[in-house]
């Protein structure tokens, strides 16, 4: 993240091994996600503290990565298509499962259209719910970047044809506008903030401003190197480019040069301003995401017995981080202060997977020893443990209200625990593993991604409709007992916390 008037790193994120291709900020600006050429999506805080899991989200790395307005769904491109993913690294929908390798993805304002830019060329606008709406063709070559107008009207599409298009796609009654005037390929394109101009980066140096409808109107200073990815600062004022030369340079519209950035001693390729503009986040080849800001505030760091943690996830009121190790062990931390608070031993081989409970009282975890866990966060305490499976458990994931558990297996086995561990369901999925669970927002559907490149949507409704009933009426009826009464232990004593 850059300081926009001193020149400051304020942190350097590190974690990533491989190169980090693309980036971009929450749209509260609160979270920052980054995608890396072996296929890793990690979330970061703006403090640069790791939030939940890193996950593998393509096989073949990812080129484009882009948060829905809503900041709830990421969209992930690759050489093995787009797939959007919550936040907890569950996939929800497979937009493109083969073809030509997507370069670009990008959210309509609105959140229910994305479009993708691929490799051969062609545009495709999709629903949230995967479905296909329309093939834009027009390039001759493959598309390098995408970007919506804020109204969402118009898309603009940048190529290694020298062209970049405009598609008015109301309706999708489509009709085009081709801007010429790049040497060489162009590779990054953005509409600013108020959707009146258009700025284009290309691999020739240059950075050029056109207005909404095609009309060139001037070209920035020059970088000495190819020039990689742009955006405009919220208030439309600066634009920041990044080059491979390695620099950020900050620009007025005019094209007057504000500022040059730090340089980089490995190229910046990626790079984001977050929704107040006073920050900036750029990526670079050797793993590392810096950020820059206006102050210079010291950022602390929590270690981590580095090299042998295999997942991380933060509570959900951010104040409380769960790491997994390979030795089974859990460790709870203190984010505010960096220090250990508990130590939860347990499982005898390593741990897969986290899931706090919506209110954070009570952390889920699993792992290879084919066994659930959950655990009292306040006491560190085991509360019980789920059996049932011979294999391992490789995903967790609670229902948005807390009062259901859903865990999947390597075997494809599908289990609905309650939150007093007594197994509710067990559903068969295609077959092979299962390698992650998702609840959607209003709990009335579970969706299963496994091996075989599968998406499976589950229909919970009626099921969860009664268990909710019956659980509210219960704690209507016992809260009060269960709260107060001395005799109760206290891992029962909070059975109706989660529970609203």
């Amino acid at each position: 993240m850059s300081n926009l008037h001193g020149n400051q790193i304020e942190q350097i994120f590190r974690g990533h091994e491989a190169g980090v291709t693309s980036l971009s900020f929450s749209p509260d600006g609160k979270v920052i996600v980054s995608g890396s050429s072996n296929g890793t999506v990690k979330l970061w805080d703006r403090q640069g503290n790791p939030i939940g899991e890193p996950f593998l989200a393509q096989k073949a790395g990812v080129t484009s990565i882009s948060f829905s307005p809503d900041g709830q769904t990421l969209a992930t491109a690759s050489l093995d298509g787009a797939v959007l993913w919550n936040l907890q690294g569950q996939e929800k929908q497979t937009l493109q499962s083969s073809g030509a390798t997507i370069n670009s993805v990008s959210f309509s304002p609105d959140g229910q259209t994305i479009a993708t830019g691929s490799l051969d060329g062609t545009v495709k606008l999709w629903s949230r719910e995967g479905q296909e709406l329309q093939t834009l063709r027009g390039h001759n070559r493959g598309i390098t970047s995408i970007s919506f107008s804020p109204d969402g009207k118009i898309l603009a599409t940048a190529s290694t044809d020298l062209t970049v298009r405009l598609w008015s796609v109301k309706g999708y009654d489509l009709k085009t506008q081709t801007l010429f005037g790049h040497r060489s390929a162009v590779d990054s394109v953005s509409f600013s903030t108020d959707g009146k101009l258009i700025a284009t980066a290309s691999f020739d140096g240059t950075v050029k401003l056109w207005k909404r409808h095609g009309t060139f109107v001037n070209t920035l200073g020059k970088h000495q190197g190819a020039v990689t990815s742009l955006s405009f600062s919220p208030d439309d004022n600066v634009i920041a480019s990044v080059a491979l030369d390695g620099t950020v340079k900050l620009w007025k519209l005019d094209g007057t040069l504000l500022q040059t950035l730090e340089k980089n001693q490995n190229p910046v390729i990626s790079f984001s301003f977050n929704p107040d503009g006073k920050f900036l986040a750029s990526a670079s080849k050797d793993g590392t995401i810096r950020l820059w800001s206006l102050d210079s505030k010291v950022i602390k760091t929590i270690y981590v017995d580095k090299g042998t943690v295999y997942s991380v996830s933060f509570s959900p009121d951010g104040k409380t981080l769960a790491t997994a190790s390979k030795d089974g062990s859990v460790k709870l931390w203190d984010v505010e202060i960096g220090a250990e608070i508990h130590t939860l031993l347990g499982h005898y081989n390593w741990v897969d997977s986290l899931s706090f409970s919506p209110k954070g009282k009570t952390l889920a975890t699993a792992g290879k020893d084919g066994t659930v866990k959950l655990w009292d966060v306040k006491t560190g305490m085991e509360i019980r443990t789920l059996l049932g499976y011979s294999d391992a458990v490789t995903s967790l994931s609670f229902s948005p209200d807390g009062t259901i558990l859903a865990s999947g297996s390597s075997y494809g086995t599908l289990k609905l625990w309650s939150r007093d561990g007594k197994l509710l369901q067990t559903l068969q999925s295609s077959g092979a593993g299962i390698n992650s669970v998702s609840f959607s927002p209003d709990g009335k559907t579970l969706a299963t991604a496994s091996d075989d490149k599968t998406v499976i949507l589950w229909n919970i409704d009626l099921a969860l409709s009664s268990l909710d009933k019956l659980l509210r009426r219960a704690c209507d009826w016992a809260g009060d007992y269960l709260r107060n009464n001395p005799n109760v232990s206290e891992s029962d004593r909070n059975l109706c916390e989660d529970i609203n």
